[in-house]
């Protein structure tokens, strides 16, 4: 079962602080000589020192009562905080006043990043390498109380800490934007505007300094000219950046398939994808997976890999490189659009001998595969950001493959799919992840799991 959002806060409450429900409204009936305590009130202000970051980027702190979760905060900061939500066994709260700062915090270069904006970045208040300090804590947490690994053991394989891909702003080559009308609250009209952290309500993002500079820029002059409410895409592929308007009534603008070119052996490829389709939005991040991919991977001439959530096929393409003729690579994907795009590609450059293109629910393809499949020497799963879960694990597990190498952008997720995985008798022997998010609490991971009986 994947976890919601509330049931993830409520698991880090459990881990923090056993006694925290307790705290709430007092201790519980009938226990002699205890006092109860006031709950929290939303808008109160409530001075803290602030503990370790959380996974979804706040930090934890406690004044004993229930357990804060503060947004804009730093590890071992003195601040007051205003509470914007209590629920049952924890608050969530804002930064509003910081009385002794973490060495690392810098002024936040974008005015939406005040308390009550956009809830788009998380980080931008530290520098670049207490943001991978962050996250590599978070990822760290994530494979010891999730993935059931011994600290020593997590802190090797993640020795390498989290990766720099030297792209801190302008970054994020997809964004989706809303337009407003004249007479529409706020003050938005005529700018590209974000939602406001956990409200619908909407801040102007003109500032916005993780989205692709090119692109944001068109996405501006776009929207001056805009008297519609609406969605404003922007996306930048190898080529240009471009934007599309949906209004929320009416017909939307017409536009070409965005091409991503990606070098794979002697091979230029093009893949194509609509605006709002999936490419990874950190322009250095797929090539970093596909080479992750083959040097841990090692696919060799004549093997037989499977590659599960395949998207339009990058990393198919560099498996049915290597494997060549003789060799088999089987993509699937549930998106109709995603899998034509890689049939047309990886048949036309490899073959159809060499690649299959199956348009399936991975589980359940998986399941009909035990029939009649040799046992693949390697998988690779780029799940959904809730992870690959119960279903597909256990229907892997009783293949066997020889290796599995798994892509991640949540930790909590890989943790959970890392005890799964140790549950069908596979342990996990490397892991890399890069901080593909700069200024959120985002990261991607890869790890590779190995049988501990190869059969």
């Amino acid at each position: 079962m994947n976890a919601t959002r509330e049931e993830i806060y409520a698991a880090v409450v459990s881990d923090v602080a056993d006694d925290a429900a307790g705290e709430e409204d007092g201790d519980s009936p009938g226990s002699p000589g205890q006092v109860k305590r006031r709950a929290y009130q939303p808008g109160e202000l409530v001075r803290v020192t602030i503990g370790n970051v959380a996974h979804g980027g706040h930090c934890v702190a406690r004044d004993g009562r229930r357990v804060i979760f503060a947004r804009h905060a730093l590890p071992g900061e003195d601040v007051t905080v205003r509470i914007t939500q209590v629920a049952r066994s924890y608050a969530r709260a804002e930064v509003v006043e910081v009385h002794k700062a973490h060495p690392g915090r810098v002024p936040p270069p974008c005015p939406a990043f005040d308390p009550g904006g956009c809830g788009g970045c998380d980080f931008l208040h530290a520098t670049s390498d207490v943001q991978r300090e962050l996250k590599l804590h978070v990822l760290r947490e994530a494979l010891e109380r999730h993935g059931g690994l011994p600290p020593a053991a997590v802190e090797e394989l993640t020795r390498d800490g989290v990766i720099d891909l030297g792209k801190p702003t302008g970054w994020r080559t997809r964004m989706r934007y809303r337009t407003t009308t004249v007479d529409s609250p706020g003050d938005v009209h005529g700018v590209p505007a974000l939602r406001a952290y956990r409200s619908d309500e909407l801040v102007d993002a003109s500032s916005c300094v993780i989205a692709d500079a090119a692109g944001h820029t068109q996405a501006r002059e776009r929207a001056a000219d805009i008297r519609k409410s609406g969605d404003l895409l922007m996306a930048r592929d190898s080529f240009e950046s471009r934007v599309m308007f949906h209004p929320d009534e009416g017909p939307g603008d017409d536009q070409p398939p965005l091409r991503h070119q990606l070098s794979i052996g002697e091979n230029l490829l093009e893949f194509e994808t609509p605006i709002d389709g999936f490419w990874q939005v950190h322009p250095e991040l797929i090539g970093r997976i596909v080479d992750t991919v083959l040097a841990w991977g090692d696919p060799r001439r004549g093997q037989v890999w499977w590659d599960l959530y395949a998207g339009v096929g990058p990393i198919a393409a560099a498996l049915a490189d290597r494997v060549g003729p003789g060799g088999r690579v089987v993509a699937v994907e549930s998106s109709s659009v995603a899998a034509d795009e890689a049939r047309r590609v990886l048949q036309a450059t490899y073959g159809h001998d060499v690649v299959t293109v199956e348009r399936r629910d991975v589980r359940r393809w998986i399941r009909r595969a035990r029939e009649h499949a040799a046992v693949p020497d390697g998988v690779v799963l780029d799940p959904p950001r809730t992870g690959a879960g119960k279903p597909v694990i256990e229907a892997l597990g009783a293949i066997r493959p020889r290796q599995i190498l798994l892509v991640a952008c949540d930790p909590v997720a890989l943790g959970r799919d890392t005890r799964l995985l140790a549950d069908q008798g596979y342990r996990l022997v490397r892991i890399r992840s890069w901080d593909a998010f700069p200024q959120t609490h985002h990261l991607e991971a890869m790890a590779q799991f190995l049988p501990d009986q190869i059969s």
